[in-house]
């Protein structure tokens, strides 16, 4: 069974680390990210608290603008990809699966900071679905809208997220997260 190393992809700038379920693709070079199971049931009944919220977001240059639809919170941030990688994952079955592992630097800035423009370089709408299972790793289900019919989703990820901190027993965080994807890799 493949274990997944978090020390690869920590450096002294990344703060978030997301392991993407994928499908084992051969035939392309695209990731998808996308899953086609009903995830959400099985995470629901082991998990009975969540937390749904739906977003929009203004991309430009580097910076995003991000309004939550539910409760007018309004934050700019800006995402650097630090490292990547597309691993096979292998759990002793016969079923093998993918990981796609994007560890970042994720920094937050004043409102003001985002341009008043109509350069706007994309528009996303989406919701998150966070299952909290401590306070740095949470179980993501996200839903990603048309940008004409708010209630038409075109791709549905899950993804563990983890919030990293340079005073966490990283060898603890390892153990956990493996067996959160050992438990929901082929879901």
């Amino acid at each position: 069974m493949n274990i997944i190393n978090l020390t690869e992809f920590i450096t002294e700038d990344v703060n978030i680390i997301e392991l993407f379920m994928c499908k084992d693709n051969v035939d392309t070079d695209v990731i998808d990210v996308n899953i086609y199971s009903d995830i959400e049931n099985i995470i629901e009944k082991k998990y009975k608290k969540y937390k749904d919220e739906k977003y929009k977001s203004y991309h430009y240059k580097d910076k995003i603008y991000t309004y939550e639809l539910s409760n007018d919170n309004q934050y700019v941030t800006s995402k650097m990809m630090i490292k990547s990688k597309f691993d096979n994952y292998n759990n002793g079955n016969s079923n093998k699966s993918k990981i796609f592992i994007l560890s970042s630097k994720i920094d937050k800035f004043p409102q003001y900071i985002f341009p008043c423009t109509n350069e706007i370089d994309n528009i996303s709408i989406y919701s998150i679905k966070e299952f909290k299972i401590n306070n740095r790793i949470s179980l993501i289900i996200r839903y990603d809208y048309s940008n004409n019919h708010e209630n038409n989703i075109i791709s549905k990820s899950f993804y563990i997220e983890y919030r990293h901190s340079p005073n966490v027993e990283i060898d603890k965080i390892n153990e956990y997260i493996n067996n959160l994807i050992s438990t929901y890799i082929n879901c």
